[in-house]
């Protein structure tokens, strides 16, 4: 990995921090190519567990009956139908000699806000028993840091490459809505549906389609495909 701001800079505290931790690390994109392992996840599988970078391949190391779960999660973040909150998933990695090594695998992943995609960080943690035992205050704690750590990375411009669809603040018909209105008329408009808005925005869907409801009655339409097309088609308009 070479964590960079949208400047360019190495983000050098922050590699530092994934370079440090005990357990293992993988970084894949918005399309599922593998950006950066740490030195504990290529110790642990006994390889360069990112190699060759920017494959997009489900990696060797992930034992085969779990490969097609891995392509899964990929195609969901595309999707945008990833929640925003960690996934853990019991997966056995495989070392160089061929040892099945059970995990606790977390998948976080790192929306930044400019679509539907985003990058996932993978978190392989050695299950109980088998190298170390980690209690469960301990991981809610790491859960909570790597949250705020994939947080970073989005803000940095680590989590997509994508150009922002977002409407402009001064669009007219934005400025009838309330705040949270257009936080869910940014999220349609970047592709996601009510399930995955209801997520980001961290509210029930419910909450989510009584404000499409009150978004439409205020816009004067009746459906998403209207809502999308008049803001579009109003937006190129001006």
């Amino acid at each position: 990995m070479t964590a960079r701001n949208g400047t360019g800079t190495v983000v050098v505290p922050l590699q530092e921090l994934l370079e440090a931790m005990s357990d293992g690390v993988l970084i894949t994109d918005e399309t599922g190519r593998c950006t950066y392992s740490n030195p504990s996840l290529d110790n642990l599988v006994g390889i360069k567990a990112c190699d060759p970078a920017m494959n997009e391949e489900a990696p060797g190391w992930i034992s085969l009956p779990h490969q097609s779960e891995y392509r899964r999660f990929i195609t969901r973040s595309l999707n945008g139908r990833i929640p925003r909150r960690p996934q853990t998933v019991e997966w056995n990695l495989m070392s160089l000699d061929g040892t099945p090594i059970p995990t606790q695998t977390k998948i976080i992943p790192m929306h930044n806000g400019v679509g539907p995609s985003a990058a996932l960080l993978w978190i392989f943690s050695p299950a109980p028993g088998e190298v170390r035992v980690i209690q469960d205050p301990r991981r809610r704690e790491l859960e909570d840091a790597m949250r705020r750590i994939s947080d970073e990375l989005g803000r940095v411009g680590l989590a997509s490459s994508g150009t922002s669809t977002e409407p402009a603040p001064t669009h007219p018909d934005l400025e009838l809505l309330s705040r949270r209105e257009r936080d869910v008329v940014t999220h349609l408009l970047q592709g996601h549906r009510v399930v995955s808005i209801a997520e980001i925005l961290e509210v029930s869907e419910h909450t989510v389609r009584n404000h499409l409801k009150s978004i439409f009655r205020k816009l004067g339409v009746h459906s998403q495909a209207e809502l999308v097309d008049r803001l579009h088609n109003t937006s190129v308009a001006s």
